[in-house]
């Protein structure tokens, strides 16, 4: 949600809230009801996802990496470009692309195809994957 989105539902918020104040004379509790829970479903709604997404960006930022491809960038030179709940894409200082998911890193080529690159076994090891 950008900027003026934002705006617009807190202007939104305020006038549907203003109207549950409103039918509050008329009917009392009902037209609080009426006002004040769509409103407070929705920024509840918006707290929960907004923590999970950050708990996503978390956990992937802080997880192992390998050695790039080109052995020039090491664990903590990559940067997160996207996310998702059980998959991410780094890019190295190198440039290259890679996809991780579970305990498997592929790169991305530029034609978008994947290429398997490194897994972890058992002992939580990078080996290569073949």
């Amino acid at each position: 949600m950008n900027l003026i989105e934002t705006l617009i539902f807190i202007i939104l918020s305020g006038a549907v809230l203003a109207l549950g104040h409103f039918l509050a004379g008329k009917w009392g509790a009902v037209g609080w009801l009426i006002g004040g829970v769509p409103v407070g479903l929705f920024w509840a709604c918006m707290l929960f996802f907004t923590a999970r997404s950050v708990f996503i960006q978390f956990r992937h930022s802080l997880g192992p990496r390998p050695v790039c491809r080109q052995g020039e960038c090491r664990p903590r030179a990559y940067v997160l470009v996207d996310s998702a709940p059980m998959k991410a894409v780094f890019r190295c200082r190198c440039g290259d692309l890679y996809l991780s998911e579970d305990d498997r890193f592929l790169q991305i080529l530029p034609d978008h195809s994947l290429l398997p690159y490194v897994v972890r076994d058992s002992s939580r090891s990078w080996k290569k994957d073949l």
